[in-house]
């Protein structure tokens, strides 16, 4: 079985990948739980964080699982409808490829990105409270 999905014949057909029994019960399963799983981390990420920075970290990972699900499942419909363009196993590997790419773009936001704006940000409160501020009207 590993041996066929090794050869590009088997991925560059335009046969619809097979999607019936355990197998597609399971995959099917797996793109639904991407689905909801994006929607809780949406919903943690704006009620539990009090850290901006979390939140936004927390969005784009529901976004991510939102976004992938939804196209999981999509793709799987095209597959269980046997539609040849649509249901094409290759879909699944450049889906694979995307989630892969999706999620090491993520991890550097967060390695990289996320501590310079803190450090930024902290900065322009340092500067930023040694300025006058606005006096605020009174009635």
């Amino acid at each position: 079985m590993i041996q066929t999905w090794l050869q590009p014949s088997f991925w560059f057909t335009m046969q619809p990948a097979e999607v019936g029994g355990w197998f597609g019960i399971s995959l099917f399963a797996f793109f639904i739980f991407m689905c909801v799983a994006g929607i809780v981390a949406h919903m943690v990420a704006a009620q539990k964080f009090d850290d901006r920075y979390l939140r936004m970290v927390g969005n784009r990972v529901g976004n991510l699982l939102n976004t992938m699900g939804a196209l999981g499942v999509g793709l799987y419909f095209f597959s269980f409808e046997r539609i040849q363009l649509f249901g094409s196993r290759i879909w699944y590997l450049c889906w694979l490829i995307g989630l892969i790419v999706w999620v090491v773009f993520l991890v550097r936001y967060t390695k990289n990105k996320i501590p310079s704006m803190k450090e930024q940000s902290e900065a322009r409160f340092e500067k930023r409270k040694y300025f006058p501020s606005r006096k605020k009207k009174r009635y």
